[in-house]
């Protein structure tokens, strides 16, 4: 009798909780738990068209963009947690008065995203399979490393005004590891503006950019002085799609791969 009755309550708390417990505003986590086939967990996401894999992603209930949620909905959709992202600001009191519970990873270099696969793993119950997707994401970040780039670059946030990733951001880190030295690696600030003689004082070999440029001609109508760059005499400049390079997700290693494949 005791024994039907700890059955039937744990089959009430997986069913309560077990799935669809999730709002996942971080589009990371969103496809990690893809990757560790937590997906059952998830019972809405940001409105995104970008997250992978898309053709199961778009079909999820939104609650508004990461950056802007919809915290009535978030709230009627009654999760055990909600996994925020750094844009969540005061989320977590107005949530904390319904009992919600939140989570926000961080992630500010490549190591972070092996620990967040095994934390999520460890949350819901899939800590095998999560093992397996970290194990694998830092294989393949050891290989990249193995033949590095060895150049000089910076990555480009935006034009104007001109702002460059400093040394404790995730786009630094993937520098680091394909062998590329940033330039503005000792700059404190994680997205600090600077002048253009910074960079022509550097001279960086390699140029990257997106997010707030959209092309070359851009950049240089900005800053008539880097055509005396090394990167742009040498066409060494790269447009990305940023929003890979600043998403934790094992899925960087698909832009990182590019960078690589470029330098071959």
């Amino acid at each position: 009798m005791i024994k039907n009755l700890f059955t039937i309550i744990m089959i009430t708390c997986y069913c309560m909780y077990g799935k669809n417990s999730m709002v996942v505003l971080d589009p990371a986590s969103v496809e990690i738990l893809y990757m560790i086939g937590a997906e059952d967990e998830i019972l809405a996401i940001p409105d995104m068209k970008n997250i992978k894999p898309i053709e199961k992603t778009s079909k999820l209930t939104k609650v508004g963009t990461f950056t802007y949620p919809n915290v009535e909905k978030i709230i009627s959709l009654k999760p055990k947690r909600v996994i925020l992202t750094s844009y969540s600001i005061g989320l977590t009191d107005q949530l904390k008065r319904y009992n919600i519970e939140t989570l926000q990873l961080p992630v500010t270099n490549l190591k972070d995203i092996y620990n967040n696969i095994l934390t999520l793993g460890k949350l819901t119950n899939r800590e095998e399979q999560a093992k397996k997707v970290a194990t694998e994401f830092m294989q393949k970040i050891e290989h990249i490393k193995m033949t590095p780039i060895n150049k000089s670059g910076v990555f480009i946030y935006s034009s104007t005004p001109l702002m460059v990733f400093g040394g404790d951001t995730l786009p630094s880190d993937v520098l680091y590891h394909l062998g590329i030295t940033n330039i503005a690696q000792h700059v404190e600030v994680n997205k600090p503006i600077v002048n253009a003689e910074f960079l022509t004082s550097k001279n960086p070999d390699i140029i990257l950019y997106g997010l707030r440029i959209n092309n070359r001609d851009e950049l240089l109508r900005a800053n008539p002085s880097f055509k005396y760059l090394k990167a742009i005499k040498n066409n060494q400049i790269y447009f990305l799609e940023i929003h890979t390079l600043l998403r934790g997700s094992p899925n960087i290693i698909d832009e990182m791969l590019k960078i690589k494949n470029d330098f071959k």
